[in-house]
């Protein structure tokens, strides 16, 4: 049986009074309810009916709400039984360089960050070589698990020169991206990122994080972010996804030779 929500216990404001349109406001109130999961996997959503009558809109009000849900990966409509909440699942496009929050905003997920390790360290010969600075050169080395909706999914490994790592450490890492932090306060723009992708199993660290076995397969992305004026490497990352979470979705143009 669907889990019903209290009658009334939600109040939606008009779009005429500013407030967002009707399905929005009740797939926001859906999300809320899955982020806080008082619906989880496997649990049946309310009937488009159902929500009609709780929040007095019409049933394709409803259903263009819940088919929303739907696209967001978030659920499964199966004919003649409903809509039910799936494990969360997102898919991204791997066509420009763009950072966790913007990523999971763009899908209508909430973003959040809990750092695990701000330090310096001194780089090794692989970290010495993507950054550009001598080995042995002091960088700050920072590990962060990004949540969405408050569910595990990355467990970023990220290093940086000393001197830009000196000023992102001082900043909020649970509120605030580096990408963020980079552009908008510190004025250093970014140009262009190399990306490796490769399926690895989860090694005690990102096991731990990411709640999941040891060995589990994960996804791993390793990437350096550079400068667009410069072109100076910025951050060399280690970004660890949940392999059940994630899945990456490219566009590629056909390659012709030429004569």
């Amino acid at each position: 049986m669907a889990p019903m929500l209290a009658r009334g216990a939600v109040q939606l404001a008009s779009r005429d009074q500013g407030g967002a349109p009707l399905h929005r406001q009740i797939r926001e109130h859906l999300l809320r309810e899955i982020e806080a999961e008082r619906l989880q996997p496997g649990d049946r959503l309310p009937t488009e009916k159902a929500l009609a009558e709780q929040f007095s809109v019409s049933r394709i009000t409803a259903q263009r709400a819940l088919n929303d849900i739907a696209a967001m990966g978030l659920a499964e409509r199966q004919s003649g039984r409903g809509s039910f909440v799936k494990g969360l699942r997102i898919e991204q496009d791997l066509n420009a360089l763009t950072g966790f929050v913007e990523d999971m905003r763009a899908l209508g997920l909430s973003a959040t960050a809990k750092v695990v390790l701000v330090e310096v360290s001194t780089a090794s010969a692989g970290v010495a070589d993507h950054l550009g600075v001598a080995l042995g050169d002091r960088v700050f080395h920072i590990q962060r698990v990004r949540l969405a909706n408050n569910q595990p999914i990355s467990l970023d490994v990220s290093y940086l020169p000393e001197d830009i790592g000196a000023a992102v450490a001082d900043e909020n890492l649970e509120d605030r991206p580096f990408y963020s932090i980079l552009e908008e306060t510190l004025g250093v723009p970014l140009g262009h990122g190399q990306y490796v992708l490769e399926a690895v199993g989860a090694d005690s660290l990102a096991a731990t994080h990411l709640d999941v076995a040891a060995d589990s397969p994960i996804l791993r992305i390793e990437r350096t972010a550079f400068g667009l004026h410069d072109n100076r490497p910025l951050v060399y990352e280690f970004l660890h996804y949940r392999g059940d979470r994630v899945r990456y979705r490219l566009s590629l143009q056909r390659s012709r030779p030429t004569d």
